[in-house]
């Protein structure tokens, strides 16, 4: 086992200096192509061809003075490679042109193919997490919520808002995951894991495709079932004294499944089909990782990961790989039974330099590979192999 860990150690390989951007706050890599997509603050998105770390191209979102994009996701990833940016006035903006029908990142600037309000009651420049967004690509549909007490979802390819769904609380999203992941290998194999013609028969597990998890900046936790009608997910009994005999009937209704173990902003929640195991992990600001099995009313366990504050939050979704920074400029790679595997504090491609106080980082869905963003310019890569 420590064999296995130690093949883990990742090198930084590459430097991506995205110069002239104030910082870098969202990054997303394609999973097919090596394209990586990095945001700033405000109004900027640059594409990066992680092989050659170069930049390909650099363009505005086209907010509005005031607005900043707060969401960033590629859309039907194996074919025509769309872009998909949310902004904290509730705008969604969808992107073509990035990519060639060869996967070869484009020179000229991408085309705008639509935009419309994913949530018109949010509004731009207040305090908080914006728009928050879950694409799901299985099933063409975009989870909406942040700055709102409502999240909604979209049926993009009717182009109609299919459901509304409350959140009852007075605090804003900051994290939305969804239950059900693409998992390459399966449980027995490729593929596999279900019948002929499921979703898991292609390539995905979980706990349900329907299932979606939000995290708040109260450190709460809720379960929603975007089936359902404004009602959460849950059961509870519920006494019924109108029966015709007389007698105490319970029926069962619908309840919110909700969990308050956090005490401060939830940084980022994601779903691991690891070792079998269908478990959300979430991390929040003070610094903690729990893990949960939604069937479960308490967590699995809990990692005591840092003592500053947690800035951002990774987890590897084929790999038992966590990763967490802070703006005491640290990076920490950590297992999921978490055994710290390191600790990175400096730049390998700039001797003596630190790293900057990181503000986002990322895994590549399918290789062991590492991006961390900070509030300076500098995008660092990370692998187990130095270059």
């Amino acid at each position: 086992v420590s064999s296995k860990k130690s093949s883990l150690h990742l090198h930084q390989h590459a430097i991506l200096l995205n110069d002239g951007k104030k910082g870098s706050y969202m990054m997303q890599f394609h999973p097919y192509e090596s394209a990586l997509i990095v945001c700033d603050g405000a109004n900027t998105i640059s594409i990066w061809d992680v092989n050659e770390s170069k930049r390909s191209v650099c363009f505005r979102n086209g907010n509005p003075k005031g607005s900043r994009m707060t969401s960033v996701s590629w859309m039907n990833a194996m074919t025509t490679s769309l872009l998909l940016a949310g902004s904290d006035d509730g705008t969604i903006r969808v992107w073509d042109g990035l990519l060639d029908g060869f996967g070869q990142m484009s020179n000229d600037p991408p085309r705008l193919v639509s935009a419309f309000s994913a949530a018109p009651d949010i509004r731009a420049g207040k305090r908080g997490s914006g728009l928050v967004t879950e694409w799901q690509q299985f099933n063409g549909r975009l989870i909406a919520g942040g700055n709102s007490n409502l999240i909604r979802c979209w049926d993009l390819e009717a182009e109609r808002c299919a459901n509304t769904l409350e959140s009852n609380v007075g605090a804003c999203v900051t994290s939305l995951t969804t239950a059900w992941d693409f998992d390459m290998f399966g449980s027995n194999g490729i593929g596999s894991g279900g019948a002929l013609g499921s979703p898991t028969s292609r390539g995905y597990s979980g706990i349900g495709p329907d299932i979606v998890v939000a995290g708040y900046s109260d450190g709460n936790l809720k379960v929603f079932d975007v089936r359902a009608k404004r009602s959460p997910v849950g059961n509870t009994s519920m006494v019924d004294t109108n029966s015709r005999n007389g007698s105490v009937r319970r029926s069962r209704h619908k309840r919110l499944m909700q969990y308050a173990e956090h005490e401060s902003w939830i940084v980022n929640t994601a779903f691991t089909t690891f070792g079998g195991r269908n478990e959300i992990a979430s991390g929040c600001v003070a610094g903690d990782i729990k893990f949960w099995d939604l069937r479960m009313q308490e967590s699995l366990r809990t990692l005591d990961v840092q003592r500053s504050p947690m800035t951002a939050l990774a987890m590897h979704p084929g790999i038992p790989l966590l990763s967490t920074g802070s703006h005491a400029q640290f990076i920490k790679i950590l297992s999921l039974d978490g055994d710290t595997l390191q600790v990175i504090r400096y730049h390998e491609e700039i001797s003596g330099q630190r790293i900057g106080p990181v503000s986002c980082l990322c895994f590549h869905p399918h290789k062991p590979l590492l991006a961390a963003g900070a509030t300076d310019e500098i995008v660092s890569l990370y692998s187990p192999d130095a270059k």
